[in-house]
């Protein structure tokens, strides 16, 4: 393991312990903006994964897996983590 792969590692870690750390935030919070900020949480959980997962494919399954399948794997994921939060958002505007 190279020191690339470490700070790679050591982000992914930060990514979803934020995410995490946001889930703690607003869990609690109800009504319709407890919901829509719970929707935008959980697309940011999806983001954080996608990133460790890419990370844990790469490393562990690098050899036997193409790239070209942890990669799609993990677009696949932050495309859902965007959508997540676009419908959040979505909400928001919809209290007006």
């Amino acid at each position: 393991m190279d020191i690339w792969e470490i700070i790679n590692f050591t982000l992914d870690v930060c990514l979803v312990g934020a995410s995490i750390w946001m889930v703690s935030i607003v869990r609690g919070i109800g009504g319709i903006v407890g919901r829509t900020l719970n929707i935008i949480t959980i697309g940011a959980v999806v983001l954080g994964i996608a990133h460790i997962t890419e990370t844990v494919l790469a490393f562990t399954l690098g050899a036997s897996l193409p790239p070209e399948v942890g990669e799609f794997i993990h677009r696949v994921l932050v495309f859902t983590g965007f959508v997540m939060i676009v419908m959040g958002f979505r909400q928001i505007r919809e209290l007006n």
